[in-house]
């Protein structure tokens, strides 16, 4: 649940600037109600309309639909564990004990219910296309503060109750829904899946695509070609004809991609870019095929994360490289590692305003599929 509430900075859609700007708040030791007040304070409400002398904001429609199935659960009764079936942690705790932890177990369950009650309904309008829209600065706060405040009951359960329990566990799931519906931008990062990895060792060089040391190199290893060569063609150990799919928000990023691959870039490969990983997904599931896919990490409306987690469970062979202003960490390459990811390109915010920026992709680009055929993955 800690990490829950890290992973809570993000419930704006906001710049990378402004993320780091609340990562240094929370290093600060502000609490998760200090930073989404300063958000708010910060925001300007854009098209207000005047009704009876008070100010509303102007609910615009969502601009994506809900990508869950939410059969399962909204309307979905959640009964909570009689005092006798209660699984207690606490090793041969007294009678006074027991009724402790089954008045706080009782206490963080009634919470949850009063706050599904609410959440179901807003959950069905939603998933109505009529009825849906964008929330409100002021919506969203308010819908955090409440899923922080039921949180904190759960949380309070950890070394109380047992994880297992059936309605614990179903409430810790549902408010995980809720909070991504609430902040699209986490989802895919709140629910950690992880996939087994038969195919390759983790190591840290080849996930960042460090440049390969090669013993009695030659020529073989070339640098970028100069740029008086025509086309630049990537076949300096990268295959052609290679369909490659580009994930950002970022308008610039795309229009970057596009300009350079008409130009000097990926002459030989067929590119395809969205803005919005719900288009890309419906590609895949509509029958277009990609060999790889650079993906930012943090997309509002489900990033890199929820984008793998979605293509591998459906099965997806092609190669997912992450691409992301985040810096090179070692945890975190094994924690994008294990849910999919098969590398991560680290880039300077604004990346695409380097006129360089067409080398330094290439060249990872090089190496990923050096390692490939180098160690025989089979993407």
């Amino acid at each position: 649940m800690q990490k829950l509430l890290f992973l809570f900075i993000f419930l704006l859609s906001v710049p990378c600037a402004a993320q780091r700007h609340m990562l240094k708040e929370v290093a600060a030791g502000r609490s998760l109600q200090q930073m989404t007040k300063s958000a708010v304070s910060g925001t300007i409400a854009r098209h207000p309309r005047v009704v009876q002398g008070k100010i509303l904001l102007e609910r615009q429609k969502a601009k994506s639909e809900i990508p869950v199935d939410l059969e399962p659960y909204i309307f979905k009764k959640v009964l909570a564990t009689d005092y006798e079936n209660l699984p207690i942690l606490l090793y041969e705790p007294s009678l006074q004990q027991e009724l402790n932890a089954a008045a706080q177990y009782m206490e963080a369950m009634s919470a949850f219910e009063e706050f599904k009650r609410d959440m179901d309904i807003f959950l069905y309008y939603q998933s109505k296309p009529n009825e849906r829209h964008e929330l409100t600065v002021l919506e969203r706060q308010d819908w955090n503060e409440r899923i922080n405040e039921v949180n904190a009951k759960l949380r309070r359960l950890k070394n109380i109750i047992a994880a297992h329990d059936p309605a614990y566990a179903a409430a810790r799931k549902y408010m995980i829904l809720a909070a991504e519906f609430i902040n699209p931008v986490l989802r895919g990062l709140l629910t950690k899946q992880e996939f087994a990895r038969t195919d390759r060792q983790y190591v840290q060089e080849e996930f960042y695509l460090h440049a390969p040391v090669v013993k009695n190199q030659k020529s073989g290893w070339m640098t970028w070609p100069p740029s008086f060569l025509p086309h630049r063609k990537p076949a300096l150990g990268a295959p052609s004809a290679l369909k490659i799919a580009v994930l950002n928000d970022r308008q610039s990023v795309l229009d970057a991609f596009e300009q350079a691959h008409q130009k000097v870039f990926f002459p030989d490969w067929k590119l395809s870019t969205y803005d919005n990983t719900e288009d890309l997904l419906r590609a895949v599931a509509g029958g277009q095929s990609f060999d790889l896919i650079l993906t930012d990490i943090i997309v509002p409306g489900g990033g890199g994360y929820y984008l793998t987690a979605s293509l591998r469970d459906k099965g997806f062979k092609g190669a997912i490289l992450a691409l992301s202003a985040y810096e090179e960490d070692e945890q975190m390459g094994l924690d994008l590692f294990k849910r999919g990811f098969d590398g991560m390109i680290s880039v300077p915010t604004g990346f695409e305003r380097n006129k360089k920026w067409p080398r330094d992709i290439m060249e990872k680009l090089r190496h990923y599929f050096y390692y490939r055929d180098t160690n025989r993955w089979i993407r």
